[in-house]
């Protein structure tokens, strides 16, 4: 059996992390010097599209962090099952910053889109695996949140079927 307080600030540190990483993504080039008010808003603007990506990130992992402290019953302690759940949980959460970069920075790519449905469909299933070994007394609680982890997953499906109809004008990379 492990201690669910030492998980519970394992995750709570491991969220307000990625969540803090996401941000790291929306710079300015380095080398960077504005000459004018213009200039500075020109450049400003030109990283809209990098906050799209952000915004959704941080919501999905608000989101299931919400979904993962509302189910919370008791410090009782959990058994391996469920930590080793909550260790690929935990890992596909790390993902996202990454993930959230490559949508961010190539998101005119349909591998950008598939990375990032990737990494929302490992946190669906992580998530499946947790409501499934989750202890007793929060199995039915959790249960009410399984409709969350399919939205996630349906939505990972369709950002990928999405992008894999859009043509794309580059070239795949020759190796």
């Amino acid at each position: 059996m492990y201690s669910r307080r030492r998980l519970d600030g394992l995750a709570d540190s491991i969220y307000g992390v990625a969540m803090t990483l996401l941000v790291l993504e929306i710079r300015l080039p380095e080398g960077f010097e504005p000459h004018s008010s213009q200039d500075l808003l020109d450049a400003l603007g030109a990283l809209a599209p990098k906050f799209w990506p952000y915004v959704l990130s941080f919501a999905v992992l608000g989101g299931r962090w919400r979904s993962v402290v509302k189910d919370r019953t008791g410090h009782e302690p959990v058994g391996q099952q469920y930590v080793n759940w909550w260790l690929i949980h935990l890992l596909m959460v790390t993902f996202i910053p990454f993930s959230s970069m490559v949508m961010g920075r190539y998101a005119s790519l349909p591998p950008a889109v598939w990375v990032y449905a990737a990494n929302l469909a490992g946190l669906s299933v992580a998530g499946w695996g947790l409501a499934v070994s989750a202890p007793e007394a929060e199995r039915a609680k959790v249960g009410e949140n399984r409709g969350g982890v399919v939205m996630l997953l349906i939505s990972a499906a369709l950002a990928v079927a999405i992008s894999s109809t859009r043509r794309t004008t580059r070239p795949w990379p020759s190796s």
